[in-house]
């Protein structure tokens, strides 16, 4: 009974934390290119470049011909600086507000399709919080969140939630920079030695 009631209470979280990611068509931001959780949506950067990735989550389509996101951030330090697309893909819109066609529809895999790979730098130590909301071109009028296309009729327009479930909203938080030990010269001649 005692070894029941463990594995009982190591499962109850499990569940909270997929039930999150339960529903279709879920547009978020996640610091990793292979899991997609809410671990990896929360990053603590060092003062350097780093990547995140703009991820579907539960698909209702076997391929993806474009997207349409409006995103904001808490702070307007955090720089979105580049963005690039699979299958050449292209950005009608901006930085902080995509309107991405691609080349060939780009498909699905296990549930999952990274739409975006974006370069970020933050360098202060303030909590930022990162949201995802309608892009300006708003393709489906009173919905006010993130809008696929599907790749097999790109006139098929398909809205889509937040991983919370919600239409827009916080994605991602950044917990400030982590801090960079430094180097005397010595210490980094020794590392050549």
């Amino acid at each position: 009974m005692k070894h029941f009631l463990i594995a009982l209470l190591l499962l109850v979280p499990l569940a909270a934390a997929q039930a999150q990611y339960e529903g279709p068509n879920l547009l978020g931001m996640f610091f990793s290119d292979t899991e997609f959780s809410e671990e990896t949506a929360n990053h603590a950067p060092a003062p350097e470049l780093f990547d995140a990735y703009f991820v579907l989550l539960n698909p209702e389509v076997d391929s993806v011909y474009g997207y349409e996101v409006g995103i904001s951030t808490t702070d307007p330090n955090c720089f979105f600086l580049y963005v690039t697309f699979p299958n050449n893909g292209d950005n009608f819109g901006n930085d902080m507000d995509h309107m991405v066609g691609y080349g060939t529809p780009v498909p699905v895999v296990d549930d999952v399709v990274i739409l975006s790979t974006v370069t970020l730098l933050y360098v202060y130590s303030d909590y930022v919080e990162i949201s995802f909301g309608v892009s300006s071109l708003n393709s489906i009028p009173g919905h006010d969140g993130p809008v696929i296309a599907n790749g097999a009729d790109p006139d098929d327009l398909i809205p889509c939630t937040i991983p919370s479930g919600e239409i827009s909203g916080v994605v991602a938080t950044l917990n400030g920079v982590v801090a960079v030990e430094h180097h005397s010269l010595t210490g980094v001649k020794a590392l050549f030695q």
